[in-house]
């Protein structure tokens, strides 16, 4: 297998993985109250603000979901914005350590949104090297 096909597959992979955030869009409050027990998370509230952001944000992860895809077949013509995109992820992440670090989430999702940011980084980043050996 190539290198990009590997870096195609990625971009595949990854885009699956943001676009099951659609279903956090629909599922009821109660189960949200109840998969933040199954994940340890303290007790909260379901109030109109937190369940805008809750379901917005999932939103997002799945539009997020669907540009990765996009990307896994448009590699070269959207080299610059596939750059773009990690170059603006990885500057995020501080920005993202510190919304973790205020909220007191715990560590295995500190550290998976850690990992998720530095993969597409480097999805990105391997995209534009491949690119110009091909």
């Amino acid at each position: 297998m190539k290198r990009i096909d590997a870096i195609r597959y990625g971009f595949i992979g990854y885009g699956l993985v943001m676009a099951t955030g659609i279903i956090f869009v629909f599922i009821p409050a109660s189960d949200m109250v109840r998969i933040g027990m199954l994940c340890d998370l303290p007790p909260f509230e379901i109030t109109p603000v937190f369940e805008y952001m809750a379901r917005g944000l999932s939103f997002v992860a799945f539009l997020s979901g669907l540009l990765m895809f996009y990307f896994a077949f448009h590699l070269a013509e959207q080299q610059r914005l596939i750059r773009l995109i990690g170059w603006t992820a990885l500057a995020a992440l501080p920005v993202i350590v510190w919304i973790h670090i205020e909220v007191e989430t715990p560590a295995w999702w500190l550290a998976g949104d850690v990992l998720g940011v530095v993969l597409l980084w480097l999805l990105c980043f391997l995209a534009g090297t491949c690119l110009k050996q091909v």
